[in-house]
């Protein structure tokens, strides 16, 4: 009797190990992509998740980023990129920190340096911003709206 339940454990545990791998793959899957795309005329850092592309940031201003140089384009493209880097980690880089012209920026934290991703709004809560981004990159939904950098 006591070999039949040995027997049993050990047939269990090798089950669950076995398991252990597809689970893992389905959670990898629902991990979302990040890309630069369109809303209309408007560039937009979009989440791909499941076949869903999920607005997330929409880059409605071309002068926003003029001290950087780059337009909103650019700027979507490069952010975008960041976030599927990130996304690796955890998002755990993503940070609140302070420009050179004293402005709250919310950056993703990278060899020491703070890649900008964008600057916070005026008026807004700059570890209220980068808790939003963050709800809105680690599970996107499509019922909540981007975040507009204007």
């Amino acid at each position: 009797m006591k070999i039949l339940s040995l027997t049993s454990i050990v047939t269990a545990t090798v089950i669950g190990f076995l398991n252990l791998p597809i689970n893992n793959l389905s959670a990898k899957a629902q991990t979302p992509n990040f890309f630069c795309g369109k809303i209309g005329a408007t560039p937009a850092t979009i989440a791909n998740q499941q076949g869903k592309n999920i607005p997330i940031i929409l880059w409605g201003a071309n002068n926003y980023f003029a001290q950087s140089g780059e337009d909103a384009l650019t700027r979507c493209t490069r952010v975008s990129g960041i976030l599927s880097t990130q996304k690796r980690n955890g998002y755990r880089n993503i940070t609140v920190s302070i420009s050179k012209n004293g402005q709250p920026i919310i950056c993703a934290a990278i060899g020491g340096s703070c890649r900008l991703l964008y600057q916070v709004p005026r008026g807004q809560n700059p570890q209220q911003a980068q808790q939003e981004l963050l709800r809105r990159v680690v599970n996107p939904q499509p019922n909540l709206p981007p975040i507009n950098i204007y």
